[in-house]
């Protein structure tokens, strides 16, 4: 029997009360130690919605890493529902001999806070110690020099992102694939490295409008251009998969909008 929906005033003060909790750092993860290792770990960060088939192939993806120290995996569960799914798939995980996958971190979310969630880990890290993250998304097929690519290329102040765009117009979807070395106008935070710094910035949580929280791609570029940061194209190749899956063909209309509104907004 399903439960009755709140109050819409009250559902919204929930959420915020939630949130705020969130920036706090008030969440706990379920821990997956797959190998022992000391020093400090490549920090990935990925959500999880609406393929949970494919978290088993990220894991293969990301211990098959290579020429790169130990990786930790972020994951911030947005379909609690899948819950017990994915922690299944986490204990049943067997890594290869010599692999780069040490250990995962899992959280399973109050509501669906879209993929701006995964930046809660960013924040709750740059409060233990900066550091570079990578981010990435679960419809990404990434080569096994992805990370240590990202990390070659990684510079203070600078996202280097594999989702990159100049865009020619005040129509977001006017727009060309960037190139390595060339101008970015649009920097999409799955497939990326940047500091972990940026999070810190309690505005960057704060301050994106509800009307567009699950835009947080957009968000993010103006976010961190407005912070004095320089976007630039990552060189790897990523491949995607499950395109059907991705909610972004329903949110079109909502993109202009959102990418016309900033660009009229004052940092």
């Amino acid at each position: 029997m399903a439960r009755p929906r709140l109050p819409a005033v009250v559902e919204s003060t929930a959420k915020a009360v939630i949130r705020r909790r969130l920036l706090n750092g008030r969440f706990r993860s379920t821990d997956f130690v797959y190998r022992p290792g000391e020093g400090a770990t490549v920090a990935v960060l990925m959500c999880l919605w609406n393929r949970r088939e494919r978290l088993a192939d990220m894991l293969r993806l990301l211990d098959a890493q290579e020429g790169t120290p130990s990786v930790t995996l972020y994951l911030w569960n947005n379909n609690r529902l899948d819950h017990d799914y994915y922690i299944e798939t986490l204990r049943g995980f067997q890594p290869s001999a010599g692999g780069a996958l040490r250990e995962v971190r899992i959280v399973k979310t109050p509501y669906n806070l879209g993929s701006i969630a995964r930046f809660y880990w960013a924040r709750a890290l740059a409060k233990a110690s900066e550091r570079p993250i990578v981010v990435i998304d679960d419809d990404e097929n990434i080569e096994s020099s992805f990370v240590a690519t990202a990390l070659a290329v990684h510079e203070p102040r600078v996202a280097h992102g594999w989702w990159a765009f100049t865009v020619q117009s005040d129509d977001y979807f006017h727009r060309e694939p960037a190139v390595v070395g060339g101008p970015v106008d649009h920097l999409g935070p799955g497939g990326m490295i940047c500091g972990s710094e940026l999070f810190l910035d309690d505005a960057f949580f704060t301050e994106l409008p509800q009307r567009y929280w699950l835009l947080d791609d957009l968000w993010f570029t103006w976010f961190a251009k407005s912070r004095g940061y320089t976007l630039a194209k990552l060189p790897v190749e990523i491949e995607f998969v499950l395109a059907d899956t991705n909610q972004h063909w329903a949110l079109g209309d909502l993109k202009r909008e959102f990418f016309r509104y900033l660009a009229a907004k004052r940092p």
